[in-house]
């Protein structure tokens, strides 16, 4: 489980919490946009940080909201 307490990410605003599991799927509610974000793929994390699908998933969808 992932709580984010700051703002390291566009995508990572506080509050924001969730999982992500290693064979590619991902899942996070933002209550402070009222949002829940799924992931699903079929890539497994060859990397330490996150792969690049999904930061770029993350960053489209907090990219589109409109406040």
């Amino acid at each position: 489980m992932d709580i984010r307490t700051r703002c390291d990410n566009i995508w990572e605003t506080p509050g924001r919490y969730g999982w992500d599991g290693g064979y590619g799927t991902s899942w996070y509610v933002d209550p402070a946009e009222d949002l829940i974000e799924i992931v699903t793929t079929q890539r497994v994390w060859d990397e330490p940080s996150y792969p690049r699908t999904m930061r770029d998933f993350w960053t489209s969808v907090h990219q589109a909201i409109e406040d």
